[in-house]
């Protein structure tokens, strides 16, 4: 074999006479078959030893996000709320998906480099000889793990940039409602809960013209025939409302006063939508009712999406896609 004895590399004095003396003689009778072969089969366990650790190291810190992520406190009773724990919900799944991958490559690079610590026992070079089994090679199921532990972390990053990018979005708009909630745009539910009737019919008149409504009733009367407010849109949709004010927000509308609505709302009053709005909550019967004749419901909870918050009407109430798609 050729070996440049002027390398860096020394034979090493073994202090057991007999183990320096076989080694010696071993390393004399080798080839170059067996140096390459040697090196090769060297090199594949450092391979699999590297991405053992990178997919330990990849695991690792999909678990510590996890951890930072558990610690991160979605804000309650916000117009965001809902957003925030999308967000949450869509990196956990992300981590928990690349702690599967990197977990399972960690796994096979362990079993790869176990295998070729048990092959050193047989004949090295014809692992690599011309028509050897390749298949039999442990390095053929090493080579996707590399693709794979790459392909997890690009995904990885990429989940955690959205997540910054969307947290980063939504402080600025916590920012902008919080100057929102203390200008007179918004109404709180406080406020509302102490009105009058017929200051309730006229706030919600005032917070259709906030949207940019063309008011053409704000407030109801004996013969108002169910329609407490009649309102335009830009696009030209024709919204009637039924108000139904409950005092300190405690009280139901029952199914006959979403029935008067119906048998008003498109008939007299040529409604493109009707809505029925309380400061309260529904019975049962009237939401079901309304259900079934296309009647929209504005409870406690929406009426602080839309009077507090500042939410659209038409947002609220689900049809902000319809007003896109007429316009």
């Amino acid at each position: 074999m050729h070996i440049n004895w002027a390398t860096t590399v020394t034979f090493p004095e073994y202090p057991n006479a007999q183990l320096q003396e076989d080694l010696r003689c071993r390393i004399s009778e080798a080839t170059d078959d067996d140096l390459l072969a040697a090196y090769l089969y060297w090199t594949e366990g450092r391979v699999a030893v590297d991405w053992f650790a990178d997919a330990y190291d990849l695991a690792t810190e999909a678990e510590e996000e996890q951890g930072h992520l558990t610690n991160l406190v979605t804000p309650m009773d916000s117009p965001f709320t809902a957003e925030y724990s999308q967000a949450r919900t869509d990196l956990q799944a992300a981590l928990s998906e690349a702690i599967s991958d990197a977990t399972a490559s960690r796994e096979v690079a362990r079993s790869i480099w176990r295998e070729l610590r048990e092959a050193i026992s047989g004949d090295v070079a014809a692992r690599y000889r011309a028509g050897a089994d390749e298949a039999s090679w442990e390095a053929t199921r090493l080579g996707p793990v590399k693709g794979k532990l790459t392909e997890a972390e690009r995904f990885m990053r990429r989940a955690l940039k959205r997540h910054r990018d969307v947290m980063h979005d939504l402080a600025l708009r916590e920012e902008e409602m919080k100057s929102f909630l203390s200008s007179e745009a918004s109404v709180s539910l406080e406020e509302i809960h102490r009105m009058t009737p017929t200051a309730f019919e006229q706030t919600v008149a005032a917070l259709a013209k906030r949207d940019g409504y063309q008011i053409l009733r704000s407030g109801g009367g004996a013969r108002d025939l169910g329609a407490d407010v009649i309102a335009v849109t830009p696009c030209g949709l024709r919204i009637v409302a039924q108000c139904k004010h409950r005092q300190g927000g405690r009280g139901k509308v029952g199914s006959p006063d979403i029935q008067t609505l119906n048998g008003t709302a498109r008939p007299e009053h040529h409604a493109d939508v009707v809505v029925a709005i309380t400061n309260g909550t529904f019975t049962k019967p009237a939401s079901e009712f309304a259900s079934n004749h296309d009647i929209h419901l504005l409870d406690e909870a929406r009426l602080k999406r839309w009077g507090t918050w500042g939410e659209p009407l038409l947002a609220v109430l689900g049809l902000a896609d319809v007003v896109e798609y007429i316009a």
